[in-house]
């Protein structure tokens, strides 16, 4: 019997605990081509190999918590790369509706508002972006922010 196979074998008995649109999670060998191709895994310590990982061994919520999930930007490059045809993007994207849906993650203000000007305009402003996103706070570093503001002036990145 094949490495594969075993691995084939050892999984199915985790499919009890995954919803069904994560289920194609377990056809994973864990090449590591996903997170290698992927433009947004800058830290090795959180890659799409890894969620697919805490998924295979049924340790749903730790996956559905993973910091990635907010980074995925969903351009499938390692859907593509895949040897085994797991449609890894669209795992990432179920198991982040599943983890909202259980409360386990909540978008902080930037990314509800960036979803949101997505949805209304289909791109953003980042003027608007930046200042709906810190309503209510003080800037944490209001010079730096000072000096990028008149940077963006000048490049003509502002209404």
């Amino acid at each position: 019997m094949s490495r594969v196979d075993e691995m084939d074998q050892e999984m199915m008995g985790q499919r009890e605990g995954l919803p069904e649109e994560l289920l194609p999670a377990i056809r994973c060998v864990q090449c590591g081509k996903c997170s290698s191709g992927c433009p947004v895994a800058f830290d090795t310590a959180h890659t799409p190999r890894k969620v697919i990982r805490l998924l295979q061994r049924g340790w749903l919520e730790e996956a559905g918590r993973s910091p990635f999930l907010g980074f995925c930007a969903q351009c499938q490059a390692c859907t593509v790369r895949c040897p085994r045809g797991v449609q890894v993007s669209e795992v990432l994207l179920a198991l982040l509706r599943f983890a909202r849906a259980k409360g386990w993650v909540r978008p902080d203000g930037f990314h509800r508002s960036f979803e949101e000007m997505i949805r209304q305009r289909g791109r953003i402003n980042e003027l608007r972006l930046g200042l709906i996103s810190q309503a209510g706070r003080l800037p944490s570093h209001p010079l730096e922010d000072l000096l990028l503001l008149v940077k963006m002036l000048l490049r003509g990145k502002l209404p």
